[in-house]
């Protein structure tokens, strides 16, 4: 393996490890690697070996990114639907007795 090819490893594991929903640490899977090496040679090499600044390209690059790496850096996320708000209850008119 050259040079470039170990600091691309360094820089995709790296990269993969600080992502995550809402800044959350992920752990980056070999697959998740493997997924966005292309991507990294292809949109981003030129930042190879600054992590920050492949990250930040890929991130850019989002439109152009194939869809296995797409997924790793903008993974769906399916929410819960929220309970539906009850209708108010109308309040009943009050009776009058006659006089």
């Amino acid at each position: 393996m050259n040079q470039r090819g170990i600091y691309l490893g360094a820089a995709l594991s790296v990269a993969v490890s600080i992502m995550g929903q809402n800044g959350a640490v992920a752990q980056g899977t070999p697959e998740q690697q493997a997924a966005c090496q292309p991507d990294v040679m292809r949109l981003c090499g030129n930042f190879i070996p600054d992590v920050d600044r492949i990250v930040a390209c890929l991130k850019y690059n989002e439109p152009n990114l194939n869809p296995a790496c797409h997924d790793v850096f903008f993974p769906v996320v399916v929410e819960e639907p929220k309970p539906k708000a009850r209708p108010k209850a109308k309040p009943k008119p009050k009776k009058t007795e006659p006089r």
